[in-house]
């Protein structure tokens, strides 16, 4: 264990084999941190947190600490913040603890790439594989699915989900629910197409390429009609292909936000 001489770490605090502690640091006392974490310097992580192995934190970031939710500014109402392994979360990064309104509180997953300036609300979930670019905002109550990634300046409106492995655009504004493997793009963010290249890179087939295409081609490009009854159309001739239902299921389980199914030319 290393712990520079300047950081401010409380005797209550659990701290792993091989924890790095660099200058001017601060951890609070109910602050567990895993194997091999390392705070490189000005870190601050207080509440219930705990992050776990091999996750490195760089300055100036702040973790753990009380949301901004207005309706929860009692330090005793904090549900606290339960970080995977393996992550790199990047200077400046403000990712805040749980509220009463999510039990487990705020969760991250693993090896998770968080940079520069970006927010994590409270209560969000963030699964494995995530990527948040510079200034990245997710509101409170967000949920990312695994091996997303959030392209720079982006802003995620709260309540809202992100399907796994969707890929949104820079400076994008996501004020519905983006559905699994697809591009979302612009201002206020809307459907472009499917996220090829990510796909291809995490083992999806072609034909597994061409089974979620045709879903989002019934979705956003398709002629006008019913939109249940489209969706049952297609949901019968791509029922062969797992990712193509999950891309239905995530479809018709809306959250309070929704799934804009608005028409796209050219999908």
């Amino acid at each position: 264990m290393n712990i520079h001489p300047s950081a401010i770490v409380h005797k209550d605090a659990k701290l792993g084999v091989d924890v790095r502690i660099g200058p001017h640091c601060i951890v609070g006392a109910h602050v567990t941190l895993g194997d091999r974490v390392e705070l490189i310097s000005h870190v601050v992580i207080d509440g219930r947190t705990v992050i776990g192995d091999d996750t490195v934190i760089y300055p100036f970031a702040a973790v753990g600490l009380l949301s901004q939710d207005l309706k929860w500014q009692d330090e005793t109402a904090m549900t606290g913040l339960k970080i995977g392994k393996r992550n790199k979360i990047r200077e400046y990064v403000t990712i805040s603890s749980g509220t009463p309104a999510a039990p487990n509180g705020t969760e991250i997953g693993d090896d998770c790439q968080i940079m520069i300036n970006a927010h994590i609300g409270h209560d969000c979930k963030v699964g494995n594989g995530v990527v948040l670019s510079n200034i990245v905002q997710l509101g409170g109550h967000v949920e990312v699915e695994d091996f997303v990634i959030v392209s720079a300046g982006s802003m995620v409106h709260q309540f809202c989900r992100i399907g796994r492995n969707a890929f949104i655009g820079a400076m994008t504004g996501i004020g519905i629910d983006v559905p699994p493997y697809a591009i979302f793009e612009g201002r206020p963010g809307v459907y472009r197409t499917i996220n090829k290249t990510g796909l291809l890179r995490h083992g999806f087939t072609n034909e597994d390429l061409h089974a979620i295409h045709k879903v989002y081609s019934a979705v956003y490009g398709g002629e006008a009609g019913d939109m249940g009854d489209k969706l049952k159309k297609v949901r019968r001739e791509v029922s062969g292909n797992k990712y193509a239902m999950d891309a239905l299921d995530f479809i018709e389980k809306r959250s309070a936000r929704g799934v804009n199914t608005t028409r796209v030319t050219g999908a």
